[in-house]
């Protein structure tokens, strides 16, 4: 979460308390058609997902028991309607969405969400798997990404 701060701001960043229903019905479909919208990041092989681990996350998905993080130290703030408003006027203003992570295969990989909203035909996000090496969270597949 840190390095995705660090490279949008150093001011505090205004996020959406929900995940868009469109995010999470696109998610599903991907996961329903085994091998579809996958697209991994750079060679790391041990990244592929199993059958089993995709319905865990299906289930979290169709379910909506994803949560967003809107508080994170002094860096998140939840977006108020002044906030969104400017979006809707085109006053040069973002909402960020980030997931919690959602751990798996003993805390060895995770699913999260980020979003980035500026306005009605401006917006970009993906729902991605992190693998951790040595030590570090390193993003191996994204699952589906979204670009307005």
């Amino acid at each position: 979460m840190n390095q995705i701060l660090n490279t949008i701001s150093q001011e505090p960043i205004k996020c959406s308390s929900e995940i868009p229903d469109w995010a999470y019905l696109k998610l599903k479909e991907v996961l329903e058609i085994e091998g579809s919208g996958f697209s991994p990041k750079g060679k790391i092989e041990k990244c592929e997902i199993s059958v089993d681990e995709r319905k865990f996350l299906f289930d979290l998905i169709e379910n909506k028991k994803i949560k967003t993080i809107y508080d994170f130290g002094t860096r998140l703030s939840l977006a108020s309607n002044e906030d969104k408003e400017k979006l809707a006027n085109w006053e040069g203003s973002q909402i960020f969405t980030f997931s919690e992570p959602i751990f798996f295969r003993d805390n060895s990989m995770l699913l999260f969400f980020q979003y980035r909203y500026c306005g009605s035909r401006c917006a970009e996000g993906k729902w991605s798997i992190f693998r951790k090496d040595s030590g570090e969270w390193v993003e191996c597949l994204v699952l589906l990404s979204m670009v307005s």
